[in-house]
């Protein structure tokens, strides 16, 4: 039999929720409601203006004020510098409201430097728009990728952004991370862990927010500001970033998508950004206040706050989520770049009929696959495949019944003495492998012979590229199956 020891199990507190989402008085008071727009619209037009100007004076203070912490490049660094990440959230459970801060401080920075109070950031909706937008090209052009930071770090790139103007996103790398309906199989996964990642990465992170990166980043070897620690020097970063706060925000307003309760994340805040008159600020946010974006004086659409509004009035009671079965599975088999792994020992009776339960659709019930130990290639350009079941090969479609999900690398690229996103960094990719439990298992039992076998492929991450990291190169030490009730 199978437990689940090593897996903590954490409360979502419904109960909590007049708490946890209340509008301080003294931000709702302050500022009236911005509602950021995409910004391949018309309507952006006005702050797209104020976005170019307040980037452009950002700039500026590089020459005229180099110490001044609103300037672009100390900006950037609040993200990461020349060696590593600095104070930049990624694969844990901080990953959403870290950034949801750093966009809101940088979103009054703006304010501050075009002279527009109602400035609302917008954002890059590239489901729909497939290109870098055109008015983030052009060599005198604030919101172009040109500033470099050689003089200061030598392995930095040379100015210019990877993806020309004009280059759109392919069809199969559409399907595969950031169309619409990759986008919306990623909004309807209930599971706050393998959604937003809890003790790894979750699949908004690891599907569009890192292919993205890479897409605009890194093409021909470039390696552009965009795949770099210090990736908000590419003015870009920001409307790609403000899009997957976006995607947050719609995740949350959905019934039954509950952000965790541990203290740990609901009181955490982030002390590292500067607000207008160089003062460090942060503080007075932490991740359970802003689940509402409201709190911080903005929203995407009329739509959402509807939608969250009763989504938040629903949660009435305390819901337990709870990981009820875990199939460790660490013997693998490297055959033709498929790596495979099966469970370490028979599956008991009882595992069969939990993930049975799962497999016919019973509700609350999400089975989270765990990828534990996955290491940084040197060739980040690499997508990883991952598949359920039997007979699975390198040529595998993501059309196949077995087919959980996948993902990519965003670890900074170049030189550099990294402390720990050297390539080799290891860790841990969580996905939701329920659907394809369901389309394996839905109509047939598991059999006693059956060992859940989990098998990981890698390929190039842009169709066109012959270049990527062998499955041997990303090795991971082994995969978790865990059973979980969000209803417990």
């Amino acid at each position: 039999m199978f437990t689940s020891k090593t897996r903590r199990e954490f409360l979502i507190s419904a109960g909590a929720a007049t708490a946890l989402f209340f509008l301080p008085t003294k931000v709702a008071q302050a500022q009236e409601l911005r509602t950021r727009k995409n910004v391949a619209s018309p309507d952006a037009e006005g702050d797209l203006a104020s976005l170019r100007d307040g980037v452009s004076e950002m700039k500026r203070l590089i020459n005229t004020d180099p110490e001044d912490p609103r300037g672009w490049i100390l900006q950037a660094y609040i993200h990461g510098n020349c060696n590593d990440f600095t104070d930049c959230k990624h694969s844990n459970w901080y990953f959403a409201p870290w950034h949801r801060s750093y966009l809101y401080y940088f979103e009054q920075l703006i304010q501050h430097f075009s002279g527009n109070a109602t400035f609302a950031l917008p954002y890059w909706d590239w489901s729909q728009t497939h290109t870098v937008p055109s008015s983030f090209y052009g060599d005198a052009n604030p919101l172009d990728d040109n500033i470099s930071i050689q003089s200061i770090c030598s392995s930095a790139p040379t100015a210019g952004r990877g993806r020309p103007d004009g280059e759109e996103i392919t069809q199969q790398e559409l399907e595969e991370y950031v169309g619409p309906v990759r986008i919306e199989s990623i909004q309807q996964n209930p599971d706050y862990a393998t959604y937003g990642g809890i003790g790894g990465s979750g699949e908004l992170e690891v599907i569009p927010h890192n292919f993205i990166h890479r897409w605009v980043g890194d093409v021909g070897g470039k390696n552009s500001n965009m795949v770099q620690f210090f990736s908000p020097l590419d003015p870009i970063f920001w409307m790609h970033h403000c899009n997957i706060d976006r995607l947050y925000s719609d995740w949350l307003s959905r019934p039954g998508h509950l952000p965790p309760s541990e203290d740990e994340w609901q009181n955490q805040s982030f002390n590292e950004f500067y607000d207008v008159d160089k003062n460090q600020v942060g503080s007075e946010f932490t991740c359970g206040q802003t689940v509402d974006s409201r709190v911080m004086g903005y929203v995407y659409s009329t739509d959402q706050i509807t939608n969250l509004t009763q989504t938040l009035a629903a949660r009435s009671s305390i819901i337990r989520q709870q990981v009820v079965e875990s199939v460790i599975e660490s013997k693998s088999i490297l055959v033709e770049n498929v790596l495979s792994f099966e469970a370490n020992v028979d599956l008991s009776l009882r595992t069969r009929r939990l993930i049975s339960t799962a497999a016919v659709g019973v509700p609350n019930y999400v089975v989270r696959l765990r990828i534990e130990g996955v290491k940084t290639p040197k060739q980040q350009n690499t997508g990883v495949f991952v598949f359920l079941g039997p007979d699975i090969t390198a040529e595998t479609p993501i059309s196949a019944p077995g087919y959980v999900g996948n993902f990519t690398f965003f670890e900074g690229q170049g030189g550099g003495n990294r402390k720990r996103w050297s390539h080799g960094h290891k860790k841990n990719v969580l996905l939701n492998a329920t659907e394809a439990v369901k389309r394996l298992y839905g109509d047939t039992r598991l059999s006693e012979s059956n060992s859940l076998k989990v098998s990981i492929v890698t390929r190039s991450l842009f169709g066109d590229q012959n270049a990527f990291a062998s499955v041997e190169e990303i090795q991971p030490n082994m995969v978790q199956i865990d059973v979980v009730d969000l209803n417990a």
